[in-house]
């Protein structure tokens, strides 16, 4: 099937594209109806009273216009005119095909809200819209929409419209609602019509939004309104050239658009939190926002789906960035000072989910830092020096507290290998073994499990994120490229050697680094650490990782030693702790959270103790 294909319902030479409002799938096929039919005149389904203002909307596509009138009430009634609602795409085409093109619809008072359950728009995409209108003739139209007078009213009065600019024009595209077009068309066929008069308004002006209210007000949020926008002109510059448009991009496929959304706001959030982004995350998110959607009955998500998934698979900070990039709206420009409505959506649309977002972030005071960064005289923004280097205290913190965690997780780990079964006989330790007993049914024998007791500790934990190693047939160039030794400030901290990215290259405060680790080695007690990167103990080793190890061997005082690493040590290394009477727990990195470990990786580096006065007024 050509989903490119351009379905219309033709009668005479009106050619009837049925739509939904405000929907992206429904736009493009209507911009390409529109260059398939080439007609002498377009009408829509937009108010006759408005049409001045609507056309002029139309022509500042695609700036956001938004057509404001009041009701008897004097209540206002908001007309959004944005790229993605097929009505405004058909005046659009027109004005630049330099056609006429006409609002036909009566405009009438106090129109009852009806929500129709409708198939989700994105099929559009994927069997294309002549099986979208055969399906919504089924389910919907099949069982009879309940139709006010004013329904009667209006499709009485676009026929009429209708049927006089079929006699005036050659071809005629009509936009129009897919629960009116048929009998739209069926009452052109009247010999007459009764004179229905419009409600009369006396006010009705052009406005745009500002900048915030268009983030929150959009039918189809920024992301995609953008992203159609840019397809739409490079598929237009494709016909212009006379080139082959069938491998644009053209019609979008809203799937792609939102994967490229979290792709790029991924990008925003490593930069802004300096933390990695790893590929598990895209797969989770997808799956994610798949599942939630589909429990609403719809193929795709929407916003407030898109960023509950960022939130919940990722971080609040990503989440924040989605939002950020997915409301953005570049063409906002407003070159004719048209007046700027402050809108909310219950304004516009009359309901709204809020999602809400607890971010780090910098703190105020950093503003008054950028002002002040010029006067070298009396501030400096280099990054710390090798001899007064201190760490960032809150950080300090959750690192001993993995540390901690990894003890107790190594403990239980060699309790468990040294945990055997025992038939009972006078007490039943650590509770009765199931297993073992139904395997000696016939002994007709109680079999109770024995923990094994620890030999007395953890002496030292090592971390390793990522090894630095070249490999074989490929160019090497190093990623952590410094290693040094940390001693513990009091009894509660631990020694430190690690491997991490340069301290100066990124700056982020004065006097004020983030660093990444490559790995690190947490010896307990502390202060008893030499730099064991300087130590020829440890030319010998092939790796970085080996040396923290070794290290870490050497100066455990107790007999557990935990390693955490994506791949276990070698066994030379196993046979050495032994050598030393102690044991080495491997624990694979990817049973650890990664939220938690990402955190954990990124690290700050302040040149002198004063630095912590003021660190936290620069990491976030």
């Amino acid at each position: 099937m050509n989903l490119t294909e351009a379905f219309t319902i033709r009668k005479d030479n009106i050619y009837a594209v049925p739509i939904i409002h405000y929907n992206m799938e429904m736009a493009a096929h209507l911009h390409m109806v529109f260059n398939e039919v080439k007609p002498d005149c377009v009408a829509v389904e937009l108010a006759e009273t408005m049409q001045l203002q609507l056309l002029h909307a139309a022509s500042r596509l695609p700036d956001i216009g938004i057509v404001v009138t009041y009701d008897k009430k004097n209540e206002p009634l908001y007309y959004m005119c944005e790229p993605c609602d097929a009505a405004f795409e058909a005046l659009r085409s027109a004005l630049e095909a330099q056609i006429p093109a006409f609002c036909i619809d009566l405009d009438v008072d106090y129109y009852p809200e009806v929500k129709e359950h409708l198939p989700d728009p994105y099929s559009i995409h994927r069997i294309g819209l002549k099986e979208y209108y055969e399906i919504y003739k089924k389910i919907v139209l099949a069982e009879g929409i309940p139709k006010s007078q004013m329904d009667n009213d209006r499709e009485m009065f676009m026929a009429r419209r209708l049927k006089e600019l079929s006699l005036q024009f050659d071809r005629v595209l009509f936009v129009g609602g897919m629960a009116h077009v048929e009998s739209i068309l069926q009452l052109v066929d009247r010999t007459s019509f009764p004179d229905i008069p419009h409600t009369k308004r006396e006010i009705v002006e052009l406005c745009t939004l500002t900048e915030q209210s268009c983030r929150e007000v959009l039918a189809e949020y920024g992301w995609i309104s953008r992203q159609y926008e840019e397809l739409r002109t490079e598929f237009d510059e494709h016909r212009a050239k006379h080139q082959d448009t069938t491998h644009t991009r053209f019609p979008p496929n809203r799937q792609q658009l939102i994967y490229h959304l979290y792709k790029t706001a991924a990008t925003k959030y490593k930069d802004s939190t300096g933390l990695d982004f790893p590929g598990y995350h895209f797969r989770n998110i997808m799956k994610f926002v798949r599942n939630y959607a589909l429990i609403y009955n719809q193929l795709m998500p929407d916003l407030y789906q898109i960023l509950t998934a960022a939130k919940g698979c990722v971080d609040h900070n990503y989440a924040y960035e989605t939002w950020e990039l997915a409301t953005d709206y570049p063409y906002r420009k407003n070159v004719d000072n048209l007046p700027e409505l402050d809108l909310s959506i219950e304004d516009v649309w009359g309901h709204s989910k809020i999602i809400r977002f607890h971010i780090k972030q910098p703190s105020r005071k950093g503003f008054e830092y950028r002002r002040r960064k010029k006067d070298h005289a009396q501030f400096r923004f280099k990054p710390p020096g090798p001899f007064s280097i201190c760490s960032y205290p809150p950080e300090d913190l959750v690192v001993e507290d993995l540390g901690k965690f990894l003890q107790k997780k190594g403990t239980q780990l060699f309790s468990d290998e040294a945990s055997h079964t025992v038939p009972f006989t006078t007490s039943l330790e650590d509770g009765i073994d199931t297993r073992e007993t139904i395997r000696h049914w016939a002994e007709k024998t109680l079999y109770v499990k024995v923990r094994g007791k620890p030999p007395g500790g953890v002496g030292s934990v090592v971390v390793i994120f990522e090894e630095d190693t070249p490999e074989e047939g490929t160019s090497f160039q190093e990623k952590f490229p410094w290693h040094t030794t940390w001693l513990g400030e009091h009894e509660q901290e631990s020694d430190m050697a690690f491997y991490a990215t340069h301290m100066g290259a990124d700056i982020v405060g004065p006097g004020i680094s983030r660093c990444k680790y490559g790995g690190f080695m947490m010896s307990y007690p502390p202060r008893r650490m030499f730099d064991i990167w300087q130590d020829p103990d440890y030319q010998e080793c092939r790796t970085k990782s080996e040396v923290l190890l070794m290290a870490a061997i050497d100066y455990a005082v107790k007999p557990i030693v935990v390693y955490v690493a994506s791949k276990p040590p070698r066994n030379a290394l196993k046979s050495f702790a032994q050598r030393f009477g102690k044991k080495i727990v491997y624990i694979p990195i990817g049973q650890l959270s990664p939220l938690t470990l990402n955190k954990i990786r990124t690290f700050h580096v302040l040149d002198g103790h004063d630095k912590r006065d003021v660190a936290d007024e620069y990491i976030f």
